[in-house]
């Protein structure tokens, strides 16, 4: 059964890529994985690693954090990335490819860990790699985009989603700011 599951993602891996990462959306080719290609060195403007790397090592299944949170977020941001500013549009790209690069040791199997061990690993890198990339330096239009993606039940709806939008917002005055003036006026 497992294995039944195994070359299914694999199989949503590589159709994954074929839409993602066409070249009518401007985004990078698909790269065989191997030595020194997508596991070790992940591809800007990528999906591809959370698939064909970290789920091909760590084996969560569909609703683990490789396939249910890693690769569904980063295909929505790659959607959402040309309706940002150039700038949002840059961190989007920095940004992907910082929360790739972290888990790059659990993808090429150099380490390994349970699957909620390794969602608690990738959503501690998750702050760093938002406020890093210069979350707190965005227009609040590109705000608006990021907290609509993520969705305010995702935003607010775990202790590890909520201790990451703190540790994000505390990163940044504004952003936090911002984030309980619009967040409250809406619920």
């Amino acid at each position: 059964m497992r294995s039944l599951i195994f070359y299914s993602l694999a199989l949503l891996g590589l159709c994954e890529a074929a839409i993602y990462e066409s070249p009518q959306n401007g985004l990078a080719s698909r790269t065989p994985v191997g030595n020194g290609t997508i596991c070790s060195n992940p591809r800007p403007n990528s999906c591809t690693f959370y698939s064909n790397c970290l789920e091909a090592q760590e084996q969560c299944g569909p609703n683990g954090y490789p396939i249910g949170y890693g690769l569904h977020y980063c295909a929505l941001f790659a959607k959402v990335r040309s309706e940002m500013s150039e700038s949002g549009q840059t961190w989007i790209t920095n940004t992907m490819l910082c929360l790739q690069r972290d888990l790059v040791p659990y993808g090429t199997g150099a380490k390994s860990a349970t699957c909620a061990d390794l969602k608690k690993i990738a959503f501690g890198t998750h702050p760093r790699c938002y406020v890093d990339n210069g979350i707190c330096k965005l227009p609040p239009s590109d705000w608006v985009i990021i907290v609509n993606t993520i969705s305010l039940p995702e935003l607010f709806g775990s202790w590890d989603s909520l201790k990451q939008v703190l540790e994000t917002a505390g990163g940044c005055a504004e952003f936090y700011s911002w984030l309980i003036e619009n967040e409250i006026s809406s619920m």
